[in-house]
This record gives C-alpha cells, sequence and structure tokens, in this order.
C-alpha cells in the first residue's frame, strides 16, 4: 500500500489490516487459528478540508490464505493495476 503522500487523487490501491506480511507464511504466531484474511481495494480520494488524500471505500475484496498470502497480494495488484490502466486509458480519450 501508498502513502497519501506517494497515491494521487483516483488511484486504485490496496490494504489489508489483518493480512500477514507479504512473504511471509502466517500460520505460525500471530496468525495461528486464521485460516483466511481479505485484502479491500479502494481508490484514493482528497479529504474535504485540505489537499492531502485519504483511502475511499472500499469497492472490492480479494480473499486470501495465511498459509500462501503471496497469492492475494499478487491478485490484488493485478486488479488495482487493471483499474489504474482502465481509468488512465479513459482519461486519454477525454
Amino acid at each position: 500500500m501508498k502513502t497519501p503522500e506517494q497515491a494521487y487523487e483516483g488511484e486504485w490501491d490496496f490494504n489489508g489490516s489483518c493480512a500477514p506480511a507479504e512473504g511471509s507464511a502466517g500460520i505460525y504466531g500471530k496468525f495461528l487459528g486464521q485460516q483466511t484474511f481479505t485484502l479491500g481495494c479502494f481508490q484514493w480520494i482528497k479529504r474535504s478540508r485540505g489537499n492531502k488524500l485519504k483511502q475511499g471505500k472500499v469497492q472490492k475484496r480479494i480473499k486470501g490464505f495465511t498459509s500462501n498470502p503471496d497469492e492475494a497480494y499478487e491478485k490484488a495488484r493485478q486488479f488495482c493495476a487493471t483499474m489504474n490502466s482502465e481509468q488512465m486509458a479513459k482519461k486519454t480519450t477525454e
């Protein structure tokens, strides 16, 4: 996930507050007993005050397994890349 300073308005990104770290097998430690998690895909939007950005509402969830979190991260990354490229294509035709 990007920080608000790295993102631009309307950009798609994802976040998972209870997701295991990418590249880890989460079946040990903190994720013992938790078998699945989701990554929420959202768009960055402007705050009502100032020019800073915040996370918009989650519009799609990608489900993953704690035993193989990399698969869910890759699916979320692909979804966001597809949505961002469609958004850019739409802007260039306008």
